[in-house]
């Protein structure tokens, strides 16, 4: 075991210097162009201020860092300890006087099961040491024998002085795909295309914008088994969806995924009504549905080419509080078996959930009868977790591998539930974003608060570990966005000039205990982690995601050597995830019309038709590099040529995008639904908020029509062979 020396002499260390160094402030860091950038004093004293630092004196700063770096070695234990599985150590620190003292240590897991013994410390391996004013203090490290992985709660004591910490017994590595592979290699045959490839693909969606005769204005879970349905059938092992985390409710601005009140409960809009038991038990909601005005409400809701949050919000929670109404007087019926699993939840959920509900009593403008009750949102989220767990359900029944893959957005709005609820842990006034490059001189403020790297370490992490689980437990991947957010975050400091220039810095987390946390998670809940991964990304953190497991994250569009020519399919990395398009670039015809860059010009992300003009040469080159793509690897269109750069973008081309994408060496792919119809309008423009109606474009069709299409039908199955073929091809070059 490698033993790291520390020493520390009052005198002879910038105290400030050190502190930033231990709340992980960085000083400096590399710009998009590799150029090394040196973060301004002033910016880091900042951060320390605003993270509740003390620093208005010389030694209330070496206080501070004595705190936190020194003074650990003063306890034994660690506020938190994360061992591994395979050997698991628990590590404590002594004074030399306490190297031959008995400590008796005491593990309590979380069902309450105990291990004890003891120990004498100098009998022990050393970890570390450090040299506190000519002191030397070791870290010692003891294995109690075998521990499953979990979380426990360790104890050691001397007779006279106990302490406790956070011990973590954590896996190696995330769930993985090779498991799910073994595991249906030896399954029963299902009534679904052969599914013996070691590569999977999937269709992604914003599950707002999914269409059906039945909908209530807005995709729904109903909706979303219609899906897993169609999609499985053609041999899909996933689907993707944006966050379905709690939105705002105070406010009819709720429509972006990415800017929730609460990450670790579900959208109600979500809810498909009419499967519950008490839609067609209720009186009121059959006199509702037989109402002209409202069956034209509906009709107008479910026909609209954009998601009317205004509208459907009131009608979807007037459905809402009439099936609680149903749900409360079969309670008082005696009706017991919903009203057992409903307390079981809510008793599950514990302390968060009535946080969520008091919350909503005091914010939500949706709802009336029931405003201020909060069983009334607890009832919502018990609904939404049944119904998409049903979803899950579904997925596994006809034949999909992995199932929903869900998405865990990077922060919460200020004012939200969770940031209020958990105050103690993040910085209110300074944002989550990213720092300048090409397309932002002033870098990009996303209007999440962050959370404070040290106080997150301190509560022993149990927001992390609560957010992790709450988004894990009911699918079978999570792609955690800006998955960077576990290693580093840019910080948006604020501004105290309207006029003064945007400016940030990088504040680093500790990877070292994060990884593990979020490996932990991913193997008890069984669910696949995928890290968005995209723009600067360190070789490091690629490294460590690699090393615990993580699957990668690409865009087709950026697939791209430096001299602009598309990667051949094996030259792309094998575990990632390849999304052809998503949310944030545009659709393929989309970007072969150009149409995009015009939109953007239209709405000012570009500035004018001067900057716009290198953008559409670019554009030229790329499509250029695109059909060169497909030549190369003989998938270009017999009616196509290398020069058809103004040519109308239509179905064969983009079959053959999809076909070739489809045979790279990523063991995930992921097609957009908006391509299978060759849509244009975009869902999201990124930089803009209400220059474009963002988060709120529908599909064009309902998901039956577009399945029952014999174009995407074929297309669909050109895809599972490609698969198919690229899983064989890999499997023989592994041969050679």
């Amino acid at each position: 075991m490698q033993i790291q020396q520390h020493y520390w002499q009052g005198g002879a260390v910038n105290h400030l210097e050190r502190l930033m160094y231990l709340s992980g402030i960085a000083a400096d860091y590399l710009d998009y162009g590799g150029h090394h950038i040196t973060v301004p004093w002033e910016d880091r004293l900042q951060v320390l201020q605003l993270m509740g630092f003390d620093i208005d004196s010389p030694e209330a700063v070496e206080a501070e860092v004595f705190r936190l770096d020194p003074g650990t070695w003063l306890r034994w234990l660690k506020p938190v300890h994360i061992a591994r599985l395979q050997s698991p150590a628990l590590e404590f620190r002594c004074h030399p006087d306490e190297l031959a003292q008995v400590l008796t240590y005491r593990i309590t897991s979380e069902h309450g099961e105990v291990i004890s013994g003891t120990v004498i410390p100098g009998q022990c391996p050393e970890a570390g040491e450090y040299y506190l004013e000519g002191v030397r203090y070791s870290a010692r490290a003891h294995e109690p024998g075998d521990l499953p992985m979990g979380y426990y709660t360790l104890q050691l004591s001397d007779g006279e002085r106990q302490e406790s910490g956070c011990l973590v017994v954590a896996p190696e590595r995330c769930f993985e795909a090779e498991t799910l592979l073994s595991e249906t290699a030896s399954a029963s045959k299902v009534s679904t295309p052969a599914r013996r490839s070691d590569k999977f693909w999937g269709v992604s969606c914003q599950l707002y914008t999914l269409r059906s005769q039945r909908s209530w204005g807005v995709g729904d879970f109903a909706d979303l088994k219609e899906l897993i349905e169609a999609a499985a059938a053609q041999g899909a092992d996933l689907i993707g969806l944006n966050p379905l985390h709690a939105p705002r409710t105070d406010s009819q601005d709720c429509a972006s995924p990415y800017s929730p009140s609460d990450r670790r409960f579900l959208n109600p809009i979500y809810i498909a009504p009419d499967l519950l038991p008490e839609f067609s038990q209720s009186g009121a909601i059959a006199e509702l549905l037989a109402s002209p005005d409202f069956g034209q409400q509906l009709q107008s809701l479910r026909a609209a080419e954009w998601v009317d949050y205004e509208a459907v919000q009131p009608l979807k929670y007037r459905l809402y509080e009439l099936l609680y109404r149903q749900f409360l007087a079969n309670q008082q019926a005696g009706v017991c078996d919903r009203s057992r699993a409903f307390s079981d939840y809510v008793a599950h959920e514990g302390e968060p959930l009535q946080q969520l509900a008091e919350y909503e009593c005091h914010h939500n403008i949706h709802a009336r009868s029931y405003r201020s009750e909060t069983g009334f949102y607890c009832f919502l989220q018990w609904v939404a977790q049944q119904q998409l767990e049903d979803c899950q359900q579904r997925a596994g029944q006809v034949g999909m591998r992995v199932g929903i893959m869900g998405d865990l957005a990077v922060g919460a709005i200020p004012g939200g539930c969770e940031v209020s609820q958990n105050s103690h842990l993040y910085v209110p006034e300074v944002f989550v974003g990213a720092p300048p490059d090409p397309f932002s001189d002033d870098g990009q403020n996303w209007g999440l608060p962050v959370l404070n790297p040290v106080a997150l370490r301190e509560s022993h992490y149990r927001h992390l570990i609560n957010l992790l689980r709450e988004n894990m437990e009911h699918v079978g991947a999570l792609r955690m966005d800006h998955a960077m957010s576990l290693m580093r975050l840019w910080w948006c400091l604020p501004r105290t000039d309207p006029e003064e220039k945007a400016h940030g810095l990088y504040v680093y987390y500790r990877i070292e205990d994060i990884l593990p946390i979020l490996a932990l998670e991913s193997q008890r809940n069984r669910c696949l982690v995928i890290g968005e991964d995209l723009g600067v990304v360190p070789d490091e953190f690629r490294q460590a995601m690699g090393e615990t497991g993580v699957y990668g994250n690409d865009i087709f569009y950026f697939t791209q050597h430096w001299d602009g020519r598309f990667r051949a399919p094996h030259e792309l990395r094998p575990n990632a995830l390849l999304s052809i398009t998503n949310h944030d670039v545009p659709t393929l015809s989309d970007w072969w019309s150009e149409d995009d860059i015009g939109r953007r010009l239209d709405v000012g992300v570009i500035v004018d038709e001067a900057a716009a003009q290198p953008v559409r040469e670019q554009r030229r080159r790329d499509k250029r590099c695109l059909l060169q793509w497909l030549q190369d690897n003989r998938e270009l269109p017999s009616d196509w040529q290398l020069e058809d750069l103004d040519k109308p973008f239509d179905f064969n081309l983009c079959r053959q995008i999809h076909r070739l994408t489809a045979r790279s060496a990523s063991k995930f792919v992921l097609l957009q639904l908006e391509d299978l119809q060759m849509m244009k309008l975009p869902v999201n423009i990124p930089a803009t908020s209400r220059e474009y109606p963002n988060w709120r474009r529908k599909q064009a069709a309902n998901t039956d029509e577009i399945f029952a299409r014999p174009e995407v039908i074929q297309l669909l199955a050109q895809i599972h062979q490609e698969r198919q073929r690229s899983a064989d091809t890999q499997h023989e070059d592994s041969m050679t």
